[in-house]
């Protein structure tokens, strides 16, 4: 074997021990199967009831304008801040409308100092009936228009027509207004209620009266409410109709804007599986939830959504009796992968 020929055959084998080698580390470091926590799908009758998304409102809110063009002399009104009935929230300096009132009132006093000779004469004869009765009415016009002037410039002094919150103040202090222009909107905490929409497909099911839950994630509480009012026309674009639930209670933290999900009680005795919320997910093709076989091998399934319970997810398809479902660390796993399961 010359020279060139024996370098060849160390290279070679040094090489294929070194993948020998690394062979065998991959082996000794390979990692430890994924732990899943899973429960057993077992069907019962679950007391299934319906969810939908739901908006709270407010039953009495306000958003009020300006009367007329102007400034804005005075500001009060602070977003987030408690009013009463009655407080000023801004006032408006309109030469529009003060010229208009005080224009009406010479008016009106020209009239009166008018209707006071005419009456001095009238009662010595002087004066026919018609002529007086002419007078007379131009004075009543003349009060009423100057009433009316008067009410106008009145309102530029913007008063809150209810106990409340101010929800948005949209005008600032010296900012020149045009007539309709929005000043500040409040809203009354103490009436709330929660707006949805109900599928087409399952108003019947539903009257007004019946109980429902309002579930408030955002501060993590359910509120009991009654189903107030059913709409009677459908949306073009989503088939359904606008509902209100009224709340037994309003706890302290719930606003205005918050987003909730409303329970509709169904039919007790309907069968189904109950799974965790967090156990389902959504992709293109729906809602899906992850399974493991006796190997320990996970699988995706599909799953058909009847509705809610108190405890989760009232699954009515998809999924059968004895099978083993994700309900932790789901988002560790994939189609055909190994897990080590716990129960």
């Amino acid at each position: 074997m010359n020279r060139k020929a024996a370098i060849l055959v160390t290279i070679l084998l040094v090489t294929a021990c070194g993948g020998r080698d690394a062979l065998l580390r991959r082996k000794q470091t390979a990692p430890e199967p994924v732990t899943v926590k899973v429960m057993t799908a077992v069907k019962s009758a679950a007391g299934v009831s319906a969810g939908f998304v739901g908006t709270v409102q407010s039953d009495l809110d306000a958003t009020l304008r300006s009367p007329s063009d102007g400034t804005v002399k005075q500001l009060s009104a602070r977003e987030g801040y408690p009013v009463k009935k009655g407080q000023v929230l801004a006032v408006i300096e309109s030469e529009t409308l003060k010229s208009a009132w005080k224009a009406a009132k010479a008016s009106l006093d020209q009239a009166e100092d008018g209707w006071k000779r005419v009456s001095m004469v009238h009662e010595g004869g002087a004066v026919t009936e018609v002529e007086y009765m002419n007078v007379k009415a131009k004075v009543e016009q003349a009060r009423a228009t100057e009433a009316a002037a008067r009410s106008a410039l009145e309102k530029c002094t913007v008063k809150a027509p209810f106990d409340g919150v101010v929800e948005k103040v949209w005008t600032r202090k010296n900012l020149e207004l045009i007539p309709g222009e929005p000043l500040v909107s409040i809203v009354n905490l103490g009436a709330l209620s929660v707006d949805f929409s109900i599928p087409e497909s399952e108003l019947h099911k539903y009257h007004e009266g019946d109980a429902a839950v309002v579930s408030v994630p955002a501060l993590g509480i359910e509120i009991d409410a009654v189903l107030q009012s059913k709409g009677i026309t459908a949306s073009a674009l989503s088939r359904s109709y606008d509902c209100t639930v009224s709340l037994a209670k309003r706890p302290e933290g719930l606003m205005p804007g918050m987003v909730c999900k409303v329970i509709l009680g169904m039919d007790s005795q309907d069968s189904a599986i109950v799974i965790p919320t967090s156990a389902v997910m959504t992709d293109m093709e729906g809602r899906y939830v992850w399974t493991v076989d006796e190997s320990g091998t996970v699988g995706k399934k599909h799953i058909r959504v009847g509705g809610y319970s108190y405890s989760g997810i009232a699954v009515t398809g998809g999924i059968e009796d004895g099978e083993m479902v994700i309900i932790e660390g789901r988002r560790k796993v994939s189609s055909g992968m190994k897990v080590k399961v716990v129960k």
